[in-house]
């Protein structure tokens, strides 16, 4: 049943993944293939091996259910929903009739390696039969997620990049952004948050790390005619001049001979609003010509005249290099909270972590914690951050004192 349900082989699942709608002939095939398979999988299996003299031992090749009990409230956790599936074929009835559900549990977590996925890895697999040096999208089986609403910004900023994120869901014109800002205000929990929300609606994220650079060229197949959308997440980017890399990217967002996929946009987030170093660039217009550098080292004091390095190409260049802040038509900046705004983060983190001190504690104990380990920047991760501390403290307190209370007294 697991294999059933991990499936991605059949000519009707296949078509599920595609977004289409099965005709009647494939309906037809799964009802009775389904209808065969009952037949084979209700065979006294175990009662021949064991009449065979054979020790019965449970499979070591069985898929293990995906997900982990930790994410099983998440949205995009299959396990549930494969239980009561499982439950339902075990009943005894007839499994062609159970085509609808199977149908509902495909279009909803996906087929075979991205069933119950929210994010993948741009990378070439070292799985056993993949071919090699394939680039492929990698499962990232526990996403890092965080809700939405607990976010806090000011501006509409990040109802900016909502509203965006919603025409590509719609089929809209939606367009690449660049998050930037101070460390810590939230730039990458922030597009964990979207992918957490929307997901149900097919949103998915793809990490794009800075050693996969190269394979970027084959994004666009791995992702076109999927009926998911892509957020292609490049984290913390940052460009050297020297570095090929500037190229390869601003091509693959605008600029190359194929179009990029509908269902496909980039998100960028970085310290920097310009990405690649500015150095060179001159306020003041070209660099100088080679008289004006004489002239400039005569009145130097200098007994021979001084030429500055000359570039005659050098602004040329540096446009070439800035082209790759342009192909991010949205530039979202997000600042860190004021003293205010961080500390109704901190309270409201508390509150739904469940501490029960007061507000005046709480804050206390903040801001003490936060000169006693350098944070010199507050933003929503530092407050996150404190906040699990305060929780393994309680934690291990409250376990210290069972301990206590369950020691036996040394008679006197």
């Amino acid at each position: 049943m697991q294999r059933l349900l991990q499936d991605d082989t059949h000519p009707y699942i296949q078509c599920l993944d595609r977004g289409e709608e099965p005709g009647a002939s494939l309906r037809a095939l799964l009802r009775s293939d389904l209808q065969q398979l009952q037949f084979v999988a209700q065979l006294p299996w175990i009662d021949w091996v064991r009449s065979a003299g054979v020790r019965w031992v449970d499979s070591e090749g069985a898929p293990a259910l995906q997900g982990t009990s930790a994410d099983v409230a998440s949205p995009w956790s299959s396990q549930m929903a494969r239980q009561q599936l499982e439950t339902v074929l075990g009943q005894g009835g007839d499994w062609g009739e159970a085509l609808e559900d199977l149908s509902r549990f495909w279009r909803h977590y996906g087929c075979g390696l991205h069933q119950g996925v929210a994010a993948y890895r741009l990378g070439v697999s070292d799985r056993v039969g993949a071919p090699e040096g394939h680039t492929q999208l990698l499962p990232i089986r526990d996403f890092d997620h965080f809700p939405l609403e607990w976010l806090q910004f000011s501006g509409g900023r990040a109802d900016l990049l909502e509203q965006n994120t919603l025409a590509l869901l719609e089929g809209d014109e939606a367009s690449n952004a660049l998050i930037w800002g101070p460390r810590g205000c939230g730039k990458s929990t922030l597009i964990r948050s979207l992918v957490g929300r929307y997901w149900e609606r097919g949103l998915r994220a793809i990490e794009i790390p800075a050693a996969s650079y190269l394979h970027l060229p084959s994004l666009f197949e791995l992702v076109r005619n999927r009926r998911e959308y892509f957020i292609a997440v490049l984290d913390n980017i940052a460009v050297e001049p020297q570095d090929p890399a500037h190229r390869t990217l601003a091509t693959m967002l605008d600029g190359g001979l194929e179009q990029t996929p509908p269902n496909l946009i980039f998100y960028a987030t970085s310290n920097y609003k310009d990405l690649v170093d500015r150095h060179g660039e001159r306020p003041d217009g070209p660099p100088p010509q080679q008289a004006d550098a004489a002239r400039a080292g005569e009145g130097g004091g200098a007994t021979e005249p001084v030429l500055a390095a000359y570039d005659p190409q050098g602004l040329q260049r540096l446009d070439e290099r800035r082209a790759l802040d342009d192909r991010f038509a949205l530039k979202i900046f997000i600042d860190l909270p004021t003293k205010s705004q961080y500390e109704q983060i901190v309270l409201a983190y508390a509150e739904r972590a469940g501490l029960g001190d007061c507000e005046e504690r709480v804050l206390a104990d903040f801001r003490v914690w936060c000169m006693r380990h350098n944070h010199d920047l507050i933003g929503g991760r530092t407050a996150r951050d404190y906040i699990r501390h305060r929780v393994a403290s309680v934690q291990r307190e409250a376990t210290d004192s069972v301990r206590q209370t369950q020691t036996p007294r040394a008679p006197h």
